[in-house]
């Protein structure tokens, strides 16, 4: 969703809700109601469906937001997102939210990449010294990419730290295409 569509929104919620702390409260109903649509393709069609009576479509999301355990404030936000016909942008509207929110408490995400899935503890340490470097507080979002082959690459904002596997053998590559050839 570009930014001009999710302002008026993500400014909306921040102003009705009127602390961080509701957002944040908010936030966990929304991202669990939009789990449920990417898990159940046909339920954001039908949502989105005119041809379904409105009545109909209004039922079905009060449900799925009961079930998804969203409060009454997004309960609110994602009947005027419906209503506006943006549902299908839902993601990046979150993701704007979580943008605000990051910014408002001076917290970065950083994107941590291992070849296979990292223990807790290496996954701290690896926020502890990214935090040291950047002097600010960090929120690890961790992948799986198994062509690292192992170690990580970090990424925060453009800055990126690679310390792969991967990346050593491509410069280890590079070094023997750059030799002389020996005689």
């Amino acid at each position: 969703m570009p930014t001009a569509f999710t302002h008026p929104y993500v400014d909306a919620l921040f102003e009705v809700a009127g602390t961080r702390a509701a957002v944040e409260r908010e936030l966990s109903g929304l991202e669990t109601f939009l789990a449920a649509l990417r898990a159940v393709p046909e339920l954001g069609r039908t949502l989105r469906n005119p041809g379904v009576p409105k009545a109909n479509r209004a039922a079905l999301l009060e449900a799925v937001i009961e079930r998804a355990g969203c409060g009454t404030l997004g309960g609110r936000l994602l009947g005027v997102v419906l209503q506006n016909r943006r549902l299908h942008v839902l993601g990046d509207l979150l993701a704007a939210i979580r943008r605000r929110l990051d910014r408002e408490a001076n917290v970065l995400e950083a994107r941590l990449a291992t070849a296979r899935p990292l223990d807790p503890a290496l996954a701290e340490e690896i926020r502890a010294l990214v935090a040291g470097r950047t002097g600010k507080t960090i929120r690890i979002v961790a992948a799986v990419d198994p062509a690292l082959l192992g170690g990580f690459v970090v990424t925060v904002g453009s800055a990126r730290y690679d310390a792969s596997l991967a990346r050593r053998l491509e410069k280890a590559r590079e070094a023997l295409h750059a030799a002389p050839a020996a005689r």
